[in-house]
């Protein structure tokens, strides 16, 4: 017999009376997969990680039986599909990432002393996934959290702190522009299967063709505003909104970040290196945002931050529409793997409207 025994995470915030994270541990004969794929299935059938999720943002489930990656692509499958969700096909990413099952890949291959800053996924992109699921292949270092946000508590502190800027965030909508380059060092140019070559035949050598079909999927999956620059690099600009009403399974709703402001400014704050940011973020209509709030923004980012402790076999899921979520430097040996998720026929994610 399988169960889900819930267990307390230290440093773990609350909102609205909600923990966050919630957390569980595995229980019972867990070496048996089949036993543990089939009560998953069973659980995800009942709606139980679907409605959690709704309400608490995210969901730790400790399962230190089983680390390798095929048989966690095979827990989270039971747990994405028998909930509802298909998987979101990556396009237009940022990072090197490298494919390691069906289901999982790499999360980002940047170097380990790198600080990722908090953005929700593909956030700035015209097609973005509602679930993440991150799992430990291996764990033996010092550092590498993975640090989360809850997007309505940022919201709600920073409004506390600086209204009048969310109003004008919400008003005038939020500009980012970056460059996927014709050839990299680090896997991100535009030819590249994770970001926009995932459909250029390999056996086709006609550049203009190669050119077509990575705008094409651009334009589908990243903004309609495309262009290639005169030495063939892929500039791509983004207008977005960047506070949406996120609607609870219970009926609750709030205003909710759902933005990369924190890791856009700091990429060009620091000049950190390889993401090809062509300019700092400013509102849709290319007046200047405040640094003082930007450098708001990415402070709160940073202290309202739940980290999470990796343990091997942990399997976290994130509601990408509430949470955001970033990387923090490591030494030693760090595996943690991403698989990204959609809710089928999922409703508009709509922004919210200040009065």
């Amino acid at each position: 017999m399988i169960t889900l025994d819930q267990v307390d995470l230290p440093n773990k915030r609350e909102f609205r009376g909600k923990d966050f994270p919630v957390a569980f541990r595995l229980g019972g004969n867990t070496q048996n997969v089949g036993q543990t794929l089939k009560f998953l299935e069973e659980k995800s059938e009942e709606g139980f990680f679907k409605n959690l999720l709704q309400k608490h943002g995210v969901i730790v489930i400790r399962n230190p039986s089983k680390t390798d990656p095929e048989t966690l692509s095979k827990y989270l499958t039971a747990i994405g599909k028998n909930s509802g969700d298909e998987i979101f096909v990556q396009n237009g990413s940022t990072a090197k990432r490298t494919e390691v099952t069906n289901v999982l890949s790499t999360a980002n291959e940047g170097p380990s002393d790198r600080l990722i800053y908090q953005h929700n996924e593909f956030s700035r992109f015209t097609k973005y996934p509602s679930k993440l699921f991150f799992v430990c292949e291996a764990y033996n270092a010092k550092g590498g959290e993975t640090p989360v946000v809850h997007g309505g508590e940022f919201f709600d502190e920073i409004y506390r702190i600086a209204p009048d800027f969310l109003k004008e965030l919400s008003r005038k909508g939020l500009y980012m522009e970056q460059i996927w380059p014709l050839k990299s060092d680090n896997d991100t140019n535009w030819s590249n299967q994770f970001c926009f070559g995932r459909y250029i035949d390999a056996n086709n050598n006609d550049f203009e063709y190669q050119k077509a079909e990575a705008i094409k999927l651009a334009k589908k999956t990243a903004s309609p505003h495309c262009e290639f620059t005169a030495d063939h690099d892929l500039l791509i600009r983004q207008y977005t909104e960047p506070i949406r009403m996120y609607k609870a399974g219970d009926g609750e709703e709030f205003p909710c970040f759902f933005n990369s402001i924190a890791t856009f400014f700091a990429d060009v704050k620091y000049k950190i290196g390889g993401y090809s940011k062509t300019k700092s973020i400013c509102y849709n209509d290319g007046s200047k945002i405040p640094e003082k709030y930007l450098d708001l923004v990415l402070e709160k980012s940073i202290n309202m931050a739940y980290k999470h402790q990796w343990e091997e076999g942990d399997i976290v899921i994130v509601d990408n529409y509430m949470v955001s979520h970033g990387r923090c430097p490591w030494e030693g040996e760090r595996k943690v793997l991403v698989s990204m998720w959609d809710t089928i026929n999922k409703p508009d994610y709509l922004p919210w409207v200040s009065q």
